[in-house]
């Protein structure tokens, strides 16, 4: 069973353990968003922002004002070395290097707590923890050594967010995270998305 699966199944287990909170009528709440990912390691530039970040999350009140999330989703990022100029061997030319991609699924589990709540809007802020998984494209012999490895770590993420109601229980969501991913290359993720939300 792949990591996201199991932080996933975990979520699952923890949302069914809340029957005390769901019994006393918390809301449940689930959604999907999509966005653009930009990779701010180092610097950040607003024109850097390219698809895609996909994702789909449920969520309860554990109390008034406090959400516990788990999100799955999947993003597609750029390679540390992608564009970079390297020698493949001595004597020879430098190349630069295609644009060299990932897929990163990764699974979270966060707490947002809501500090605006007024009719028809809510906004917060949240954090958490999660696992990420990277499958990078397959590339050319001679530059497989400079993608990027394929691995499964641990990081954290937060962020802000704002929901706006659109009709009975259904509202645009838009989310501004942070994802702090502590693999070998140490990456600094920034998602922006907007999505669906739905409160039973």
């Amino acid at each position: 069973m792949s990591l996201p699966k199991k932080l996933g199944l975990a979520g699952l287990i923890a949302f069914l353990s809340a029957g005390p909170c769901l019994a006393q009528g918390k809301g449940i709440g689930i959604g999907a968003s999509i966005g653009a990912v930009n990779d701010v390691g180092g610097k950040f530039h607003i024109d850097e922002f390219k698809p895609k970040d996909l994702n789909v999350w449920v969520d309860y009140e554990a109390q008034e004002k406090v959400l516990v999330r788990v999100t799955l989703g999947t993003l597609r990022l750029k390679g540390v070395n992608a564009g970079k100029t390297v020698s493949l061997s001595p004597g020879e030319a430098p190349v630069t290097l295609p644009p060299l991609k990932n897929d990163v699924d990764y699974a979270t589990l966060g707490v947002s707590y809501l500090f605006v709540e007024e009719a028809g809007y809510t906004s917060g802020v949240f954090a958490g923890f999660g696992g990420y998984k990277f499958k990078p494209d397959a590339v050319a012999a001679a530059i497989a050594n400079y993608r990027d490895q394929r691995e499964t770590a641990f990081g954290w993420h937060g962020g802000v967010d704002g929901s706006v109601q659109l009709v009975s229980r259904l509202s645009l969501t838009l989310r501004l995270t942070y994802h702090n991913i502590r693999n070998e290359a140490g990456r600094s993720i920034l998602t922006a998305n907007a999505g669906l939300g739905y409160r039973f």
